[in-house]
C-alpha cells in the first residue's frame, strides 16, 4: 500500500472513530459506557493468504469476518451485501462487547446494537476496505440481543461481534 493510501486510510479511520465516539456516547443507557477506537492502520491491507477460520483475518477484507482484538467472537459474518439483522444467539454477558466492521463499496453503513443503544456509521469507499471497531461496557447480562446493519446494496461488508 502506498504511503498516500495509508495516510488517507488512517485519516478515514480516525475520523470514523471520532464520529463513532460522539454518536456512541449519545446512545448509551446511563449504566453503560461506550468506548470507540479505530483498528490498527497496519490491518488495512489485504491478507496474504486465506485464513483458517473466519475470525483469523485482519480487518483488510470483506471476504472473511475481521479478527477482534482481545475478545472471542460470539458472531461473525462475511461477504454480506445490503442490510441484515444478526441475532446474538445465547445473548450477551456483563462486560465488554466489541463490534468490528469492515466494508467496501460506495455508501455509508449504520450499525446498531440492540438493546443497549450503541450505534455508529461507517463510510465505505469503492476499491478500498474501511474498518472500525467499537466497544461498549455492558453492566448486566442480556438474554436477547442483536446487531442490525443498514447498508445500501452497493456495499459489501463483514462483521465480528465478541466478548
Amino acid at each position: 500500500m502506498s504511503e498516500a493510501m495509508r495516510t488517507r486510510t488512517l485519516k478515514r479511520l480516525m475520523m470514523g472513530a471520532a464520529i463513532s465516539a460522539t454518536l456512541v456516547s449519545v446512545g448509551c443507557t446511563p449504566e453503560e459506557k461506550a468506548i470507540s477506537s479505530p483498528t490498527d492502520p497496519s490491518n488495512t491491507s489485504s491478507p496474504s493468504g486465506i485464513p483458517e477460520s473466519p475470525t483469523d483475518s485482519p480487518a483488510g477484507s470483506v471476504e472473511v469476518a475481521p479478527k477482534l482484538p482481545d475478545t472471542t467472537a460470539i458472531s461473525a459474518v462475511a461477504k454480506v451485501e445490503g442490510s441484515r439483522e444478526i441475532p446474538l444467539k445465547g445473548g450477551v454477558h456483563k462486560g465488554p462487547l466489541g463490534i468490528m466492521v469492515a466494508c467496501q463499496g460506495k455508501g455509508t453503513i449504520n450499525v446498531s446494537f440492540t438493546p443497549a443503544g450503541l450505534s455508529f456509521p461507517l463510510k465505505c469507499v469503492e476499491g478500498e476496505v474501511s474498518t472500525t471497531y467499537n466497544q461498549i461496557e455492558l453492566k448486566h447480562d442480556r438474554d436477547s440481543a442483536s446487531v442490525n446493519v443498514q447498508a445500501p446494496s452497493s456495499v459489501r461488508w463483514a462483521m465480528s461481534v465478541g466478548q
